[in-house]
């Protein structure tokens, strides 16, 4: 009796092994690679500030090309592999890696030479990349996503708050004062003011103009302690979570959203419920039924 064939492993399967060990390789270099691509920024910005990488020391145009290019292959190898959570492009990580090598691909786009020295400010945009390896890192980002959910109420006040503002401004303070009759200056004025900066730049001259401003200050800085407020609050609850060290914080951006989608999507108010909704169905139906047992029968000829 003959003993069968063994059956081929699928060629994904059979290349998993070898993609992973690239990883595993590229991973122990990643945070030192993106030290040096940072403070090679910082030392070319230094002596070569008025030009880009092409018109720089060579050395640091081809720092540039090998970093991008290892971190190029890191992508691409992650793309092949899709391990993880969810389709790896899409996913946080995915954009992350993607962020930290669009800067070097954007400099072949044709026409793009006058800005390249703009451009290679992007790189520093690379340290996003540690934060596949920091756990404070995605702590301190698990507790901003918490308080993003209490923020957006009070950020919408508050845009609420600037605008009527800023157009009240417009037309009172607007007639004696240059600065106040844009609407992007005024909306500057607020910010800093708001926010208790004070540069001292712009200040209300009409007593009208003063008088708005007085009340926004109150409102405002109400909302900005607020918003102070909600995000401690974040965090002292992820502090506290953080002591577990089977804690994953990245197992909780998914689960909080759902969750707030989940109290969004029940209080929100349609005019109506669900069980209002199968309530008034209900009444149709015997409204309905109550019409045809009413019915006459046809007389008989």
């Amino acid at each position: 009796m003959s003993t069968p064939a063994p059956v081929a492993e699928p060629p994904s399967e059979q290349r998993s092994p070898i993609l992973k060990n690239i990883i595993d390789v590229v991973d122990r270099f990643v945070v030192p690679l993106v030290w040096y691509s940072v403070i090679m920024l910082a030392i070319e910005c230094q002596f070569y500030p008025e030009v880009d990488s092409h018109r720089s020391a060579p050395i640091f145009l081809w720092s540039e090309r090998i970093v991008a290019l290892i971190f190029t292959l890191e992508y691409i190898v992650r793309c092949l592999r899709n391990s993880g959570r969810g389709f790896y492009p899409i996913t946080a990580f995915g954009i992350i890696d993607l962020i930290s090598i669009v800067p070097f691909w954007i400099g072949f786009i044709p026409g793009i030479g006058p800005y390249l020295h703009l451009i290679r400010t992007l790189r520093v945009l690379r340290m996003l990349k540690f934060f596949r390896y920091s756990r404070g890192l995605q702590l301190m980002a698990l507790g901003f996503f918490r308080s993003y959910w209490n923020l957006r109420p009070l950020f919408l006040a508050m845009l609420m708050m600037i605008f009527f503002t800023t157009f009240a401004l417009f037309e009172v303070e607007g007639m004696h004062q240059e600065e106040f009759r844009s609407l992007f200056t005024i909306a500057w004025f607020l910010e800093v003011t708001g926010t208790t900066v004070g540069y001292g730049d712009m200040s209300p001259e009409s007593t009208a103009g003063k008088a708005i401003v007085m009340a926004y200050m109150i409102g405002g800085l109400a909302i900005f302690m607020a918003c102070f407020s909600a995000i401690t609050s974040s965090f002292d609850k992820v502090f506290a979570e953080a002591a577990d060290p089977d804690f994953d914080p990245l197992e909780q951006f998914d689960r909080i959203r759902r969750k707030h989608e989940k109290l969004e999507e029940q209080f929100k108010d349609i005019g109506t419920t669900d069980d209002e909704d199968e309530a008034a169905q209900e009444e149709e139906e015997e409204l309905a039924q109550q019409e045809d047992d009413e019915e006459p029968l046809p007389a008989s000829h």
